[in-house]
């Protein structure tokens, strides 16, 4: 099998367990916003902005080394290096998931009373620490084996990380919110507190039913680090003996610029999940007040959560654009060792073919799930929270709508970053972060405290700070990897594939008469508009049919094949 083959089998595996994962998510958060409301979602999200940085570095930085590292050795043979690589990263990963960890720990508190205007969310970053340190040691195994472009680990330990964090969270949160809403009900306090009514009530819950969710989270960690320790004792090559000190070495000075180009995006993602939260608590209360008063008249949210209520619902409509960039990053994934390993070999046609491939595929897919969102928006949000949580639909169609329509930016920035590292040369990504970055803060202190943008101004700070990001990170692929990169392939047919598909699919859409059942809509609403989507895909000839097939033509590949 080629490697343009090989990639398309390795990215597909990928890419269908990362729908999964993203299903998974979402049917989770429908019955947590319902057992933790918007408030407790603020709570949820707080902690997780602090945690997210840090897993960052280690999911974007570490494993990525360690791939483009076993790939290498692998393409020139040298499996001594393979042994030495592998027995050196163990201790670096381990150590990594320690500092980690406790540097969550020791932040949490300021972070939670000082940035985000949310001290009770120190609970659940307290609770959400310890799955660093899984995700750090789960990691290392994924690493390994996507040097090979086996992404089964990977697919599966992430299946199985969503599956059992939704199943946990929920029975955790559910149990909380019972035992203390009893508590209510019998003693009129929680956690022996007095509560005056159930609003209040519901404040002091809220805190404790989020960090019950959490746990969730870092149980399903742990879970994923079983699955991959189980299938590293039963897949493990046969490999000749080394010292790990050679591999550490070259762990460590491929992993430094990529680490240092992750940091300096975790702290460019954490100043500008702050600036957001810093700027909300700076805008004007009766503005928020009035632009989100009819979700919060159906929540009944107090006065004094209504900053945590609103980033609430900005989180809830993030859930939905993220869903795109999470999902084209298996593309990027997959990319490091399929264009590292042509790159080394010297090999610029292929390079070249696997280069323009992936970046037309992120487009396909994230201009479509984009325009879904767009054109959708309204029946996804009835599909997921019309019984439950009424006010988050209210809330958030408008936001899901502006955010949906800068998710193939995000697409494409990290898409380019992972081609940047594949490459070798992952330093070249860190000028860009820090302008991208400078931008989104500075436009989210400026636009978001504006009572006439609000929460648009961050939408568009992060349109506009990964669309620099994406520009300057391929004049960097284009630079280095001396290719042709077609625009009109890769970009310009998709994005009036999409534009094309959305306006057929809402002319279409006007002319039918739907039932009253908003899952019925949705669901045919979402067929017209896949289908018209496909079709104009193959008019336009931004797919054929021999791509396609390619991605089914799957053979399991072993070293030096």
């Amino acid at each position: 099998m080629n490697s343009k083959n090989r990639y398309l089998s390795s990215a597909f595996l990928l890419i269908i367990s990362s729908v999964i994962v993203k299903i998974i998510g979402a049917v989770y958060k429908i019955p947590l916003t319902a057992f933790i409301g918007a408030v407790g979602r603020g709570y949820f999200a707080t902690a997780y902005n602090l945690y997210l940085p840090l897993h960052a570095v280690i999911m974007g930085a570490m494993p990525i080394a360690m791939s483009r590292l076993v790939s290498k050795y692998n393409a020139k043979g040298e499996l001594k290096m393979l042994t030495s690589l592998r027995r050196g990263a163990g201790g670096v990963f381990f150590l990594t998931g320690v500092i980690g960890t406790g540097i969550i720990i020791i932040f949490a508190k300021p972070y939670s009373s000082l940035i985000a205007s949310s001290p009770k969310s120190v609970y659940t970053a307290f609770v959400i620490a310890p799955s660093l340190f899984f995700s750090c040691l789960a990691a290392y195994y994924r690493g390994f084996y996507e040097g090979f472009l086996d992404m089964k680990p990977t697919a599966v330990s992430q299946t199985l990380e969503a599956l059992f964090k939704m199943v946990f969270g929920l029975v955790f949160a559910r149990l909380c919110m019972r035992y203390l809403y009893n508590e209510y009900i019998t003693a009129g306090t929680v956690t022996g507190v007095i509560a005056k009514n159930e609003g209040e009530a519901l404040s002091l819950i809220y805190p404790f039913s989020s960090a019950a969710a959490m746990l969730g989270v870092t149980a399903g960690s742990l879970v994923s680090l079983m699955f991959v320790f189980v299938y590293d004792r039963i897949n493990r090559p046969s490999l000749p003996a080394a010292s790990g000190g050679e591999g550490r070495r070259a762990l460590l000075s491929f992993s430094l610029p990529v680490m240092l180009s992750c940091d300096i995006q975790s702290v460019v993602q954490f100043l500008d999940t702050g600036t957001i939260q810093y700027s909300l608590k700076k805008a004007p209360v009766d503005a928020l007040i009035s632009a989100f008063e009819n979700p919060i008249s159906l929540s009944h949210t107090q006065q004094s959560d209504t900053v945590t209520y609103v980033w609430g619902l900005f989180c809830t409509a993030l859930d939905f654009k993220n869903l795109i960039p999470g999902i084209t990053m298996a593309l990027g994934v997959c990319a490091v060792p399929a264009i590292c390993r042509e790159f080394e070999s010297k090999n610029k046609e292929k390079t070249e073919l696997l280069i323009n491939s992936v970046f037309k595929y992120t487009a396909v897919i994230s201009i479509f799930m984009s325009g879904a969102e767009i054109l959708l928006s309204k029946e996804i949000l009835e599909f997921f929270f019309a019984s439950s949580s009424p006010d988050v639909v209210s809330g958030c169609e408008a936001l899901v709508k502006q955010l949906a329509l800068t998710a193939p930016l995000f697409s494409y920035a990290s898409i380019a970053v992972f081609t940047v590292q594949a490459l070798g040369k992952p330093e070249k990504s860190v000028i860009p972060y820090i302008i991208s970055g400078i931008i989104r803060c500075a436009l989210n202190c400026v636009l978001i405290t504006n009572k006439d943008y609000l929460l648009l101004g961050a939408v568009i700070s992060g349109g506009v700070g990964y669309g620099v990001m994406f520009v300057m990170n391929m004049y960097s692929v284009k630079k280095i990897s001396k290719c042709r990169i077609s625009l009109w392939n890769i970009l310009l047919k998709p994005l009036i594939t999409g534009v094309s598909a959305y306006f057929f699919s809402e002319y279409i859409l006007s002319k039918i008469f739907f039932p009253a059942f908003s899952q019925i809509k949705l669901l045919i609403n979402l067929t017209v508009f896949a289908v018209i989507y496909c079709i104009l895909c193959f008019f336009f000839k931004v797919l054929d049919f021999k791509e396609i097939f390619s991605v089914f033509n799957f053979k399991k590949n072993g070293l030096n094949t």
